[in-house]
This record gives C-alpha cells, structure tokens and sequence, in this order.
C-alpha cells in the first residue's frame, strides 16, 4: 500500500512541473523588432533576463514537490 502515495505524488509532481512549463514557455523573453539585436548591451540584458527567467521558473517547478518529499519523510518518522 505504501505504492499508492508514492505514485499519487509522482503523478502530481510531473503535473506541476508540466504546467510550470507551459507557463514557462509561454511567458519567456523575448527582444521587440524595434531594438537592435546586435548591441552588445541588449544581448546582454536579454541574456540576463533569460536566465533569471529560467532560474526562477526551474525553482518554482522543482522546490514544491522536493518539500513535499521532505514534510512526508519528516513526519513519517
């Protein structure tokens, strides 16, 4: 029976990452038509904005379900 727990927070860990990705990927930087995309200075600001963009939505999607695991193993004992 211990399975069944096992597989339920799988299933919803894989859900939440899912839809952390989808929001991800929809709301990712991107450089208007407008501004130079051979500046030095915007590719580096761009470059900055993307991976503080995917540092904060990795941490989003996986922090959750690893403090799930932790709160379970704690009180388990």
């Amino acid at each position: 029976m211990a399975r069944l727990p096992l597989l339920i927070w799988i299933v919803l860990s894989l859900a939440w990452i899912a839809a952390v990705g989808v929001l991800a990927w929809n709301s990712w930087p991107h450089l208007p038509l407008d501004i130079s995309h051979t500046d030095p200075a915007t590719r580096a600001a761009y470059d900055s904005a993307v991976m503080l963009h995917a540092g904060r939505h990795a941490a989003l999607a996986l922090l959750p379900p690893l403090i799930v695991v932790a709160l379970i193993r704690f009180f388990k004992r």
